[in-house]
């Protein structure tokens, strides 16, 4: 486990408007289809930016083009963040609340991981939700090239689908404290 080179804030978000401005302007199924391909081949290839994108219209579905799928949605914006997208990490900090709040009160482990150079004031949130969401990738066995054989299903938000994402959360926890103070 180590932290991916980020790709910040504003670059991220300024990317994911210009690809999702493409997608909302197919006027065509086919035009939708060869866009969200092309988007869907980058987000394979680890561009984090059309990985958060990906997620954004599995969340939203695109009505007559494409269906919503949440666990698909869960899927690529955890290996968004994963990868090292900040804005894909601001849109999950309410989901992944709930393990940063447990690392961020363990002060030993906070003066541990800012001693042994793994945060810093400045970039802690970040590599904390970072980490929680490589930790989920792995957990999860999530891989992009089989998340492609998912699509086309529809598959709403469910509670079961959810708390396959809230364990996996949940049981980051003590790996990324491990990783933190090592």
């Amino acid at each position: 486990m180590d932290y991916n080179k980020f790709v910040d804030k504003d670059t991220a978000f300024k990317g994911f408007v210009e690809y999702r401005s493409r997608l909302m302007q197919a006027n065509s199924k086919k035009k939708f289809d060869d866009i969200f391909v092309d988007l869907g081949t980058k987000a394979l290839e680890g561009d984090v930016i059309a990985q958060d994108c990906v997620a954004y219209f599995y969340n939203k579905g695109m009505p007559g083009y494409l269906k919503v799928n949440y666990d698909l949605y869960m899927a690529w914006e955890v290996l968004a963040c994963a990868n090292g997208n900040c804005f894909a990490m601001e849109k999950m900090e309410f989901f992944l609340k709930y393990a940063q709040d447990i690392i961020f009160s363990d002060d030993d482990l906070l003066k541990t991981a800012i001693y042994n150079g793994n945060i810093n004031k400045d970039n802690a949130l970040y590599v904390i939700s970072n980490l929680i969401c490589e930790s989920m990738v792995d957990s999860l066995h999530l891989d992009p090239k089989e998340l492609t054989s998912r699509v086309g299903t529809a598959m709403p938000f469910s509670a079961e689908i959810n708390r396959k994402y809230v364990k996996a959360m949940e049981d980051s926890v003590p790996v990324v404290a491990q990783y933190l103070m090592s």
